[in-house]
């Protein structure tokens, strides 16, 4: 195998709790996570320089720094079957909106490679790599639904429910480091069980985000007519879930007139993720 042509699927939070700040810098966190069907597309190809060659279609991306290029040079240093690839992203998960494009880019190059290069490692295994380059990482190995603890790197797979969801998708651009920056020990929650977690639409970010970016606390308002605003991670996706497709549809006749949005659904598992 030479080539490969990946999808790499957004997420979506239901709830996100921030429990504490842990020694290490990082937080811990409690939250849903669910993939959905709106993805970047990543090729990759072999080549024999020995390197990875990466272009994308953004100018937003570091082309050295990017998680995609992270992933390369940690899969390389530990495996030396892992050579040269050339490596395109095309870009569609916006940066900065809090759907997780970055660190699924980062979960589908070590699939990649795993397959490229025939190193036949275990999901458990990519998984301990992943924890290694980024915390929601680990998630996107697997995707579906989880209930997400730690930094983002403890996962439970939880019973899967298709769900549709209109998300309005802004041009702001939020730093999830910045943002985490901006939270205080005020933010903080007690610890739930998935049980009690299942039920909550709370996002520990939101009320920092809308501060810092009121028109987004303009769009939820105009939104709140069709439904309970969410957002997802730390921004700037606000979304309305919905039991069904066509009832979701049907809301984004009006909401797809005012805003840039689209209606997606859940994704059970991330098994078909090249062609």
């Amino acid at each position: 195998m030479n080539y490969l042509n990946c999808k790499s699927y957004a997420k979506i939070n239901s709830c996100l709790h921030v429990i504490k700040k842990r020694a290490d810098g990082y937080h811990d966190i409690e939250s849903i996570f669910h993939t959905i069907n709106f993805f970047d597309t990543v090729t990759f190809k072999k080549n024999n320089f020995n390197k990875i060659r990466f272009e994308c279609n953004s100018n937003l991306i570091n082309n050295r720094t990017n998680l995609v290029t992270q992933a390369f040079e940690r899969m390389s240093l530990s495996y030396d079957d892992v050579t040269g690839v050339d490596v395109f992203l095309d870009k569609v998960i916006p940066i900065g909106s809090g759907l997780g494009g970055g660190s699924s880019n980062a979960a589908v190059t070590l699939k990649a490679l795993n397959e490229l290069f025939n190193l036949k490692l275990s999901n458990a295994t990519l998984k301990k790599i992943a924890r290694e380059i980024g915390s929601d990482i680990p998630f996107f190995i697997d995707g579906g639904s989880s209930f997400v603890q730690g930094r983002g790197d403890i996962i439970h797979k939880i019973p899967y429910k298709e769900r549709y969801f209109i998300i309005v998708i802004s041009d702001i651009h939020i730093s999830t480091k910045k943002i985490y920056e901006k939270l205080s020990q005020d933010a903080f929650l007690p610890k739930k069980s998935y049980s009690e977690l299942i039920y909550s639409e709370h996002n520990s970010f939101e009320g920092i985000v809308m501060s810092e970016y009121p028109q987004l606390m303009e769009t939820k308002y105009w939104l709140s007519t069709f439904g309970s605003v969410r957002m997802s991670g730390t921004g700037s996706t606000l979304y309305i879930e919905y039991d069904d497709y066509d009832s979701a549809l049907e809301a984004n006749k009006e909401i797809g007139k005012k805003y840039n949005s689209i209606v997606v659904s859940s994704l059970k598992s991330y098994e078909s993720f090249y062609e």
